[in-house]
């Protein structure tokens, strides 16, 4: 057997595979009658998420099970262990077979996925990307990531005393993608915009694995050990700034992107200014449900970019984000004002995707 078989074998075995059922008390399925005459549990979706142990997918797929939870159908939710695109490529092929009404998509990989995913479509399994962009997918449900790169900047910019001479470093975690090139660059426009004397520098390759990440980091700390602060367009670095500068008893400021929950431990002690949620779970959540409603007849899926918004979680609102993390059931509640409102009108929120 070739190395890449393997690997994808090995990350099917080890998958995260759920699958979602709404019930009654009694654990007896709740069939919905629907538009389509369907019930919904006859409908089966699925989620593939691009590593079950970062945060962006964890949120996503949870998000992907409560739809599935909230409206009664069928959802597989699946992830290889760890960022691997070619082994994420054999879970969507592995669940295509069987989630005939649709698959939603996140992956760091999306040049993989251009075949994979017609073939997908080409056989009538509807596909959704979620947070990235995938060619041939008419529908995507992300970010305005520039502006959430900006929104990053503004709460450093808002801990620097005005005009502040110095040099601020960027960090993308995989480089090349454009959703965190896309954030990176929010950074920079909006730092020099606002503040003509800082030198940004970056973005570099600040590694998506944990441990990469520590290291790529602590690197760069040391290289440029007077820097004013330190900004990441992803994950790891929210809790491995904050942990390189309390161990190297750093005054500079610090802040990413996600959560975790070092990363939001670091906010509440005051090692870190804050990080951009991406509120992901809505992501995953709204992804799913676009493909069960499409199944049940209630719409069709709509064509464009699906902007399901962002926010800046510091010192002042954590306490609210470290209570929304701590169960699937809190994570709903919070998020359901947001979900009536983007429901509202479908059509006339989407964007155009280019």
């Amino acid at each position: 057997m070739s190395s890449r078989r393997r690997r994808v074998a090995a990350a099917l075995a080890l998958a995260t595979l759920t699958a979602v059922a709404c019930s009654t008390g009694d654990g007896a399925p709740v069939a919905k009658p629907a538009a389509s005459g369907r019930a919904a549990g006859d409908v089966h979706v699925a989620f593939v998420a691009a590593a079950a142990n970062l945060n962006f997918s964890q949120e996503m797929m949870e998000g992907a099970k409560y739809a599935g939870t909230e409206l009664g159908a069928d959802v597989q939710v699946v992830a290889p262990p760890g960022p691997d695109g070619q082994a994420e490529v054999g879970l969507f092929q592995q669940v295509v077979a069987t989630a005939k009404d649709g698959v939603g998509v996140m992956t760091l990989n999306p040049e993989l996925f251009t075949r994979p995913a017609a073939d997908a479509i080409a056989k009538g399994v509807p596909v959704v990307a979620a947070d990235v962009p995938l060619s041939g997918v008419a529908t995507l449900v992300s970010n305005d990531n520039p502006a959430a790169g900006a929104m990053l900047a503004d709460a450093v910019l808002a801990r620097l005393p005005a005009g502040e001479k110095g040099t601020v470093v960027l960090g993308v975690p995989t480089p090349g993608i454009p959703v965190l090139e896309h954030r990176a660059k929010g950074m920079k426009d909006e730092l020099t915009a606002k503040n003509p004397n800082l030198q940004v520098l970056g973005p570099f390759d600040s590694k998506q694995q944990p441990d990469e990440s520590y290291k790529a980091w602590s690197g760069l700390v040391r290289a440029h050990s007077d820097a004013l602060a330190f900004m990441d367009a992803g994950d790891p670095a929210a809790f491995n700034l904050p942990k390189i500068r309390q161990e190297t008893n750093g005054d500079w400021l610090c802040a990413a992107f996600d959560l975790n929950d070092a990363g939001l431990a670091a906010i509440k002690s005051g090692q870190s200014v804050g990080v951009v949620d991406p509120q992901h779970w809505l992501k995953g959540y709204v992804t799913t449900r676009l493909l069960i409603e499409r199944a049940l007849g209630k719409r069709e899926l709509p064509k464009g970019f699906w902007d399901s918004g962002a926010a800046m979680v510091t010192k002042d609102n954590v306490d609210e984000i470290i209570a929304r993390q701590q169960s699937p059931q809190a994570r709903a509640a919070w998020y359901k004002k947001l979900i009536t409102e983007q429901f509202a009108n479908v059509e006339g929120r989407m964007k155009p995707l280019s």
